[in-house]
């Protein structure tokens, strides 16, 4: 908020003040100019010490300059620059600081303003508007309303009704973007500027109909302004002035002098409303506003005490001569002393001549300064013209080099990913073959295990049932007690020996088909395990018992190359977080289930990544039907079941 109100304290209170009430006081240049220094040295050290932030050293800075300015200190460029090159520093440091360049051209341009250096006026102006867009704010209106001073003091009043054609359509927009909060209170203030030299060209043309819309679109644009919330009181007193300076005119030119009298009441009010603003300069206005009134009234008395007023006031400068003995020439006309009169006219005309000949020597200068600008703008698009060619062919091979890079990097992507593709293949090769062996170990281990425990039953149970056959029939021939105690001991030993014997060639039957289970259980968890690591998936692994006794090896290997085959089409395609794989014996046929709660399949879909899980699915059904079975595939959006039917005759 304190760069907004600095900015357009910056912007109104030098402006207005010089703009509509030509302040020109000239005592002591030299040594308030000394005195600048010191205050601006003294500044300056304070924020280098750290006792300012930027945003108070901007406000402090603005407020030195104004008053040097209210004080009729004018300063050359050079002078200027050295007094704000820390300003320029801090303002260029940080782009939060745009509104504060806007500010330091606005003293620039207030400089050259008051002191009737219109060329360099224009030059800042329109470098006020360059960083105005740079603000956001497109139309700011800065050297629109200094050519209309240009005009107005050139008497040119064609020339700004112009110019006022030119922007009508935008100014009469502004009310609604002012309420809309599209458009920035200073724009309004600046439109405002340009409404009333605009009116009083209307006025002196006698276009009635003119005057009334003109006065209009600038009550709107006033009201518009006062409306915003984040209006400051400095743009409140400006607002005000200009509005009763607008309706001054009109009630001039509608010959309501009754009514200019009221509006000057008013304005000398401003000065008590708004006494906590410099308002000093009111006065100088409202004595010229009461001398013409008093000339419509044709009330002699009070007009000689309003020219006295004005010639004596501390503010009347050598640019009001020729005005002041206008009025002079008037009042003795209004008395009869036509003799007189014509004096103060011809004092008034060559007043008025020299004025007119050193505005030819600003309207020189100012087409100097354009033409030295138009130059320069030449000079600066040839520049600008070969830059943009440099820029072209820099952007050019930059993206060349870009485009050969990506290419040269994403080959060796690609190199890189066959690479891991075929050694994931021998990998999974490897893996398989592994598997196989280690299936034809437990096959072996399975047989040889069934072969020793056949024998143990067929061959060592046989003849210890021989042997205690034989023992049992020495028992029962012979009659001595003695040894048929022994060899009824005997044929004891031998019937335990007989039963151990027997369940021993069981269990070794037996465990062999139990181990086999085991180990095929062991490699599907040896695949799984590999493929779906635990902190990514959910597994759960089932195998009934005995369902495998009837499957030789090759047919397990095939049913392991399946379920490898349908973890991969889950890894790749079916985003699922838990996998079961359950096998089991039912009515003759080994059953296998793997079933996943990923995103599921669509027969319909014909994307890449569903074509190869469709691949995939063609070669477990491949596999299958090579082992005479069946493959059916439920799928929706909660998963996938694979379910797959081998006979085991």
């Amino acid at each position: 908020m304190k760069s907004r109100f600095h900015l357009f304290f910056n912007i109104f209170y030098i402006f207005c003040l010089f703009a509509l009430f030509m302040v020109n006081s000239q005592t002591a240049i030299g040594q308030s100019k000394t005195n600048a220094q010191k205050e601006f040295k003294k500044l300056d050290g304070d924020y280098h010490a750290g006792h300012l932030s930027a945003e108070h050293y901007f406000a402090k800075a603005d407020s030195l300059v104004h008053q040097l300015f209210s004080e009729g200190k004018h300063f050359e460029t050079k002078e200027l620059v050295d007094l704000l090159a820390l300003y320029e520093d801090i303002a260029w440091s940080k782009s939060e600081y745009q509104r504060s360049r806007i500010s330091y051209y606005f003293l620039f341009f207030n400089n050259a303003r008051m002191f009737k250096k219109k060329g360099a006026s224009m030059y800042y102006a329109e470098k006020i508007t360059a960083e105005y867009k740079k603000y956001g704010e497109e139309h700011p209106l800065v050297e629109q309303l200094q050519k209309c001073k240009i005009y107005q003091e050139q008497r040119l009043y064609s020339r700004i009704i112009d110019l006022f054609k030119g922007e009508k359509k935008y100014l009469e927009t502004l009310p609604k973007l002012l309420e809309q909060n599209r458009a920035d209170e200073s724009v309004g203030l600046n439109a405002l500027y340009i409404l009333s030299p605009t009116l009083t060209g209307y006025v002196k043309i006698n276009d009635t109909a003119a005057v009334q819309q003109t006065a209009r679109l600038a009550r709107e644009i006033g009201t518009a302004i006062k409306r915003k919330p984040q209006i400051t009181r400095t743009q409140l007193l400006y607002t005000d002035i200009l509005m009763i300076d607008i309706e001054y005119s009109v009630a001039n030119f509608e010959r309501r002098y009754k009514d200019t009298k009221k509006l000057l009441n008013q304005m000398e009010v401003l000065k008590t409303t708004y006494k906590d603003q410099a308002t000093n300069f009111i006065d100088i206005n409202l004595i010229r506003f009461r001398i013409e009134t008093y000339l419509n009234l044709k009330n002699p008395d009070s007009l000689r005490n309003y020219i006295n007023k004005y010639e004596t006031s501390p503010n009347f400068g050598k640019s009001q001569s020729a005005d002041l003995a206008e009025f002079k020439a008037k009042l003795q006309a209004l008395e009869g002393n036509y003799k007189e009169a014509n004096t103060y006219l011809a004092a008034a005309l060559g007043h008025e001549r020299d004025l007119q000949a050193n505005l030819m020597t600003e309207s020189s200068d100012l087409l100097y300064a354009y033409t030295q600008a138009e130059h320069s703008a030449i000079a600066l698009q040839k520049a600008e013209k070969i830059k943009q060619q440099r820029t072209f062919w820099l952007v050019f091979i930059s993206s060349a080099l870009s485009i050969l890079i990506l290419a040269i990097y994403l080959v060796l992507v690609y190199r890189d990913k066959k690479a891991k593709e075929r050694i994931a293949v021998l990998n999974d090769a490897a893996n398989m073959q592994i598997i196989a062996m280690e299936e034809a170990k437990h096959q072996a281990v399975r047989e040889e295990q069934q072969r020793l425990g056949q024998d143990l039953h067929d061959g060592l149970s046989s003849s210890i049932a021989a042997i205690r056959h034989q023992l049992e029939v020495l028992s029962m021939d012979t009659i001595d007690v003695s040894l048929k105690n022994k060899l009824n001991m005997l044929q004891a030993e031998t019937e335990l020996a007989y039963k151990v014997s027997r369940n021993k060639s069981h269990e070794w039957f037996n465990a062999a088909d139990k181990q086999q289970e085991q180990s095929f259980e062991k490699q599907i968890k040896l695949l799984t395990d590999r493929s779906l690591p635990d902190n990514r998936y959910s597994k759960t692994i089932q195998i009934d018992d005995k369902s495998l006794v009837n499957v030789n090896t090759d047919k397990r290997i095939t049913i392991l190359r399946i379920i490898q085959e349908a973890i991969t089409n889950i890894i790749k395609h079916a985003k699922a977080k838990n996998v079961a794989i359950l096998i089991y014996e039912e009515e003759n046929d080994l059953i296998l289930t793997i079933s996943d709660d990923g995103v599921g399949l669509s027969e319909n879909k014909t994307s890449n990544n569903n074509g190869k899980s469709m691949m995939g699915l063609v070669s477990i059904r491949r596999r299958v039907q090579s082992l005479d079975g069946e493959t059916n595939i439920h799928s929706d959006s909660k998963g996938t079941e694979v379910t797959i039917s081998i006979p085991l005759v």
